[in-house]
C-alpha cells in the first residue's frame, strides 16, 4: 500500500493541500501521527483511507453528519450553560464559573472542548470531544502545565496516555480498556510511534514524507520503501544543505531510499558533491506545494 504520512493535519486549509497531495502522487492512504479531533470533521469526504495512530489503536470511526450540541455538553449535575453577551459560553456551578466551552471553528454550535479552571483561573483539566460529538480526550494541568493526556474509545475507556514533564512526552502507555493493565510502555513518542508502524508496515508498502522531523524520526525501523519529497528548503539559515538531508544522501541515514526533487534542488546537491545516486528529479509541476 502506498501511504502519505505527516505529523499533523491542524488545519482545513492543511486537509485540502494533502488532498492535492495524494490525488498528485497516487497514495491511497493518509496516515497521520498526531491524536486529533478535528480530524473526522474531514474524512467523512475523503475520496481516500485516512488513518491515525491513535484512532487505530482505540479503534475509533468518524460517524458522518453527527456532533454533539453546545448545549449537550457533559456537565456537573447542577452547573448550568450559559452563553454570554460575547458570544463566549461559560459553565457555571452555583453562580461561579467553572469552565469554559468552545466550538470547533466555523459552527455555532459544536462543541469542540470543555476547558474547566482552578478558583485562580489556571488550567485544571480540558475535556476534547471528537467531531462527530464522542468523548475523545482528557487533558490534565498543574500550575498551567500539560501534565497527561488520555485518549478514549467509543465506550469512553482509556486507551492510551501520554506523561508529560516540562512540555515533552516522557512516556507512553497503551491499557486494556477492561482494567487498565498497561499492555505497552515506550520511554517517548517516538519509540511509540515507531513500534505502531512495525505493526502493519510491510516490505510491500511505499511511505513518502515531505519534512525531516518527527515524520523521519518514526521511519528508522520501517522495511517499507520510504520516499522524501522535500517540501521545505533544502538549504537552512546559514546557507548550508540541511543536516539531515545531507546524512540521507550519505546514506548515513537509511530509512530513505528515495529523495525526489526539483531539477533547480538537484543543481544545489550537486553543487555541494553530494551523492545523488538516491536522487529522481521531478518535473516543478509535480511538486505539491
Amino acid at each position: 500500500m502506498d501511504y502519505q504520512l505527516v505529523n499533523n493535519v491542524a488545519t482545513e486549509k492543511d486537509w485540502h493541500a494533502l488532498q492535492r497531495t495524494l490525488a498528485a502522487n497516487g497514495s491511497q492512504t493518509l496516515l497521520t501521527l498526531a491524536a486529533s479531533p478535528q480530524l473526522g470533521r474531514w474524512t467523512t469526504t475523503a475520496t481516500f483511507k485516512v488513518m491515525n495512530i491513535i484512532d487505530r489503536l482505540t479503534h475509533r470511526e468518524y460517524r458522518a453528519d453527527q456532533y454533539r450540541f453546545f448545549n449537550d455538553a457533559p456537565i456537573p449535575t447542577w452547573a448550568k450553560t450559559i452563553v454570554n453577551r460575547d458570544g463566549s459560553i461559560s459553565i457555571v456551578d452555583h453562580g461561579t464559573e467553572i469552565a469554559r466551552e468552545f466550538l470547533f471553528p466555523n459552527t455555532r454550535r459544536a462543541v469542540q472542548d470543555l476547558r474547566y479552571h482552578n478558583p485562580d483561573q489556571t488550567l485544571d483539566f480540558i475535556e476534547e470531544f471528537a467531531a462527530d460529538g464522542s468523548l475523545f480526550s482528557n487533558l490534565f494541568y498543574a500550575e498551567n502545565e500539560l501534565q497527561e493526556m488520555v485518549f478514549f474509545n467509543h465506550q469512553e475507556q482509556p486507551i492510551v496516555r501520554y506523561y508529560l514533564y516540562q512540555g515533552t512526552i516522557n512516556y507512553v502507555t497503551i491499557e486494556d480498556p477492561q482494567n487498565q493493565q498497561v499492555l505497552a510502555a515506550y520511554p517517548d513518542l517516538v519509540a511509540f510511534y515507531r513500534d505502531q508502524l512495525a505493526q502493519f508496515i510491510t516490505t510491500a508498502d511505499t511511505i513518502i514524507i515531505n519534512y525531516l522531523g518527527l515524520e523521519l524520526s518514526v521511519l528508522a525501523e520501517t522495511k517499507s520503501h520510504n520516499i522524501l519529497e522535500l517540501a521545505e528548503d533544502p538549504v537552512d539559515d546559514q546557507g548550508q544543505i540541511r543536516g539531515n538531508l545531507a546524512a540521507i544522501l550519505r546514506n548515513e541515514i537509511t530509512s530513505i531510499q528515495e529523495v525526489r526533487v526539483t531539477r533547480q534542488v538537484e543543481r544545489q546537491l550537486r553543487r555541494q558533491r553530494l551523492p545523488l545516486n538516491k536522487v529522481t528529479v521531478i518535473a516543478s509541476a509535480e511538486k505539491k506545494r
